[in-house]
């Protein structure tokens, strides 16, 4: 590469955009030009400065977790040079591309000849550090249970006694025990069993463990979120809960270790909820939501993280609202599945989002039944605005009887909508077909999720219609790749991040979903069950992943500032507040949807 190319790229890159082209000039004799391959490993310990020219560069602690993604204009190394301390990361080249080496010796040279350049990376350096703690101090937002538990298994055989069940538990200085049959998870037995079920019942000591024991207990996977076993025990009011590995008994989690985890963790808010007994309680409870997204901004929680966190508290009030209004009308006539569409289904949950609910019926929505569920619908949706998840504007909410089916009722809508594909059946279809049960049966919901995609599956004139409609929407990038703006009710310009971003990604990602008959809501989830089953390039279903994440962010971000500044939450974004980083990314996301559009179009049309 000509001297003239590298000192064109300096002059325009911070700090060294300050020096004369003399300065440049010999600067560049100094630097060394190196081209990396996706996939090739970036050496990290020498005593010298990368500056990125083209390409992306994933950055790694040694503990595999993703430290930053280096793009054009972008250092790495200043770190030792300045510390002589190696943080033994990894640098992967993600995308082709040239990086530039600066001997060390004219790093410190430039330090000390230039005060702006010593200042600019001591700051960077001192950026650097503290985004570093704040990864390695286990976000308390961002904990799994493995950050808790360990592979510590305590199991006793349902045939030995509760006498030696107490004697293992002395032992062994535990509250609880697993027990196993040939290795596999049949029940637990805790200290307030042989207290109320052996004691309180004058049962002899030698009871075996399968008398007493609490059969089929709920578990959860290591690799769950701890807030998420802090909403399974709170709303089953239990206090020891099995940790499974591939459905295999890992450990044991207890409220004690909860609390002693994180004693001042504010998603404790979800505990509260299913402790409260009016909706008065959960409308004071949902006023504190606001801090803990403050908080979740300030923990630097990433935005797909924070949906699941915001997802969760909505499950857990809609939750507790369903007990509550079973406790003042009585139990149900039958068994029933609250249903969530949309953003909650699929867990990505925004700070403006409204409900999108329904009741699948085991029965016919008839008499006593539709007395009693519209009464529940309507207790529970209007808890769920007071508690600050808005009406939906659309009317597509339990309270509305033409969201009250059976399953036969279900089924035959979804029926209809795929086998006469209208614009209003496609439209129904990109709210509906995400959908997840919140609360209730959870057989009854898997009939009816089944059968639809037993419906969707390789039904090639659904699919065609379908893709159609998922391209009639573009990302707002023109043809030499300037942005194009469009303007809200009240007159401002800017990108629609979820109209014209985080939407198209979620629309095409459902029609690939639903053409492969895969049960995955979440958009993440089924971009990764897709690369899994070869229903799409793993570079493709990467590359859209990495863009949903851009522009997930991207939203959360601004929804926190505009929080901040008491504004109204909108997902309209001014891309002249990006950085100059930040809008390369933008494009290169709305570059990525383009294509994928693209490749859908080829893929559900060709045959047809």
């Amino acid at each position: 590469m000509e001297i003239s190319e590298v000192i064109k790229f300096l002059a325009k890159t911070t700090p060294f955009n300050h020096l004369s082209q003399a300065e440049l000039a010999q600067l560049s004799k100094h630097i060394s030009v190196y081209y990396y391959q996706a996939q090739d490993k970036v050496p990290t310990n020498g005593r010298r400065l990368l500056i990125v020219r083209t390409g992306v560069f994933a950055l790694y602690s040694d503990q595999q977790q993703l430290l930053a993604k280096l793009q054009e204009g972008d250092f790495y190394g200043y770190q030792l040079l300045l510390t002589d301390l190696n943080d033994d990361d990894l640098l992967q080249c993600d995308e082709d591309g040239l990086v530039y080496w600066l001997a060390g010796d004219m790093f410190h040279h430039l330090r000390h000849q230039f005060k702006n350049v010593d200042l600019f990376f001591q700051r960077l350096f001192s950026r650097r550090l503290h985004q570093y703690k704040e990864q390695q101090q286990n976000s308390r937002f961002t904990l799994k249970l493995l950050d808790v538990v360990h592979a510590h298994k305590i199991a006793i055989s349902p045939e030995q006694t509760v006498q030696q069940a107490a004697q293992l538990m002395t032992e062994k200085r535990v509250s609880s025990l697993l027990v196993e049959d040939a290795e596999k998870l049949v029940g637990i037995i805790t200290d307030r069993d042989l207290r109320s079920r052996v004691l309180a019942e004058n049962l002899p000591a030698t009871s075996l463990v399968s008398q007493i024991m609490t059969r089929q207990p709920h578990t959860i996977d290591k690799n769950a979120y701890l807030f998420e076993a802090v909403q399974l025990m709170s709303r089953f009011n239990i206090h020891h809960l099995p940790v499974t590995e591939h459905g295999v008994s890992f450990s044991m989690i207890t409220a004690t270790d909860i609390i002693r985890a994180q004693q001042d963790h504010p998603v404790y808010l979800i505990g509260e909820i299913h402790r409260q007994q009016t909706v008065d309680g959960l409308e004071q409870c949902s006023l504190h939501i606001h801090e803990l997204v403050q908080t979740l901004g300030k923990q630097q929680v990433p935005a797909n993280e924070a949906g699941h966190i915001m997802t969760t508290i909505t499950d857990a009030l809609t939750q507790r609202l369903i007990k509550l209004a079973i406790l003042q009308l009585g139990e149900p006539p039958c068994v029933f599945s609250w249903l969530a569409f949309g953003s909650q289904a699929r867990m990505d949950q925004s700070l403006n989002a409204d409900q999108d609910n329904a009741l699948l019926l085991e029965k016919e929505p008839k008499g006593e039944i539709e007395d009693y569920f519209s009464q529940l619908a309507e207790f529970v949706c209007q808890g769920l605005a007071r508690c600050g998840i808005k009406l939906c504007p659309g009317n597509i909410m339990a309270s509305n009887p033409e969201l009250r089916l059976s399953l036969k009722g279900w089924s035959s809508r979804f029926a209809r909508w795929i086998n006469t594909p209208t614009p209003q059946a496609l439209l129904n279809a990109s709210i509906y077909f995400d959908l997840r049960v919140i609360e209730g049966s959870r057989g009854l919901f898997n009939a009816l999720q089944q059968d639809i995609l037993a419906k969707t599956a390789n039904n090639d004139l659904f699919l065609l219609h379908l893709s159609k409609t998922a391209q009639e929407r573009t990302a707002p990038l023109g043809f030499f790749k300037n942005f194009i703006l469009e303007q809200d009710g009240k007159h401002k310009k800017g990108l629609d991040l979820k109209k014209r971003g985080i939407s198209l990604i979620t629309d095409l990602v459902r029609v690939y979903t639903l053409a492969a008959g895969i049960s995955e809501v979440n958009t993440r989830q089924r971009l990764q069950a897709l690369a899994a089953a070869h229903m799409m390039d793993s570079r493709d279903s990467q590359n859209l992943l990495d863009a949903f994440d851009v522009l997930a962010q991207l939203r959360w971000d601004k929804h926190l500032q505009e929080l901040q500044q008491g504004h109204d939450v909108t997902n309209l974004l001014d891309p002249a507040v990006l950085s100059a980083l930040q809008r390369h990314q933008l494009k290169d996301c709305f570059a990525v949807i383009h294509e994928a559009q693209a490749a859908m179009r080829y893929r559900f049309s060709r045959e047809l």
